[in-house]
């Protein structure tokens, strides 16, 4: 038994079982709330929180640790833009305020996104795109829409292929607002196909200014199967007043800002 735990402490099997249905349960939680609840000291629960994270459980964060949810099939669009309403027209609307006259922006497709570009009316802004339904979601006559071109993935509605790699290659944007089916501390943006995933890579890759990413406080810990980019190549997160303080903090440290959008009730 470690100096400073007492005989009332769990048993190391149940004080993790404990520990990984308090992540689940809360999203995150902090070593020294943990040592405290279960009596241990803070070096146990480290101790058990890199067991939990080999075992692919849960994530650690600085200070403590979030749940890491892995995303098994590709959720479609349909079932995709009937969730998180409230929250997305929030998160589109926010996002949209940090465009500026004259930008040219990278935008992928998305329900989030969709969002963002029912809401940009700034004057002057070129759109460039994978959603090959923008043109209708765009309500400003002074917002260009350009669209990538390629092939139609009807389950996400997005373009894809060959030519829509060539048009964003041949862009330089000077901001990006990027959308994806997971963001993590760890493992960075995911995205459930490795079609999409190239083509958001390749539009942070080719923004030489900041990389906006929207999304919902629920995507916050779920992994998806395909690495987008790092958390590091995004400048601004914006997301609803669900995501929590270790969260916050964590972003903070890792010099990310972090807007939240009030969701009207």
């Amino acid at each position: 038994m470690s100096s400073g735990e007492s005989k009332s402490s769990p048993a190391p099997h149940q004080r993790q079982t404990i520990i990984y249905s308090l992540v689940r349960q809360k999203g995150s939680v902090r070593v020294s709330e943990l040592a405290t609840s279960l009596n241990v000291t803070e070096m146990t629960i480290r101790r058990d929180l890199e067991l939990l994270e080999g075992k692919g459980l849960i994530e650690r964060i600085h200070g403590g640790a979030i749940y890491n949810d892995r995303i098994g099939l590709e959720p479609l669009f349909a079932q995709k833009s009937v969730l998180k309403q409230a929250e997305k027209r929030a998160i589109g609307a926010l996002a949209a305020t940090l465009i500026e006259e004259g930008d040219m922006v990278f935008v992928n497709s998305g329900s989030t996104t969709i969002e963002f570009l029912k809401q940009l009316e700034t004057p002057r802004v070129s759109v460039i795109t994978n959603n090959p339904l923008a043109p209708i979601y765009v309500h400003s006559g002074s917002v260009n829409v350009i669209l990538t071109g390629g092939e139609i993935r009807h389950e996400s509605l997005t373009l894809v292929g060959e030519l829509a790699v060539k048009a964003i290659k041949s862009v330089y944007a000077n901001k990006a607002v990027i959308g994806i089916d997971g963001f993590s501390i760890k493992y960075g943006l995911t995205t459930s196909t490795q079609t999409e995933a190239w083509i958001n890579r390749l539009m942070i890759t080719n923004t030489r200014g900041s990389v906006i990413l929207v999304a919902d406080s629920s995507k916050l810990g779920r992994v998806a199967n395909f690495k987008t980019a790092p958390l590091s190549s995004v400048s601004i997160i914006v997301t609803d007043s669900g995501i929590d303080s270790v969260n916050l903090e964590e972003f903070d440290r890792l010099g990310i800002k972090v807007l939240t959008a009030s969701v009207a009730g």
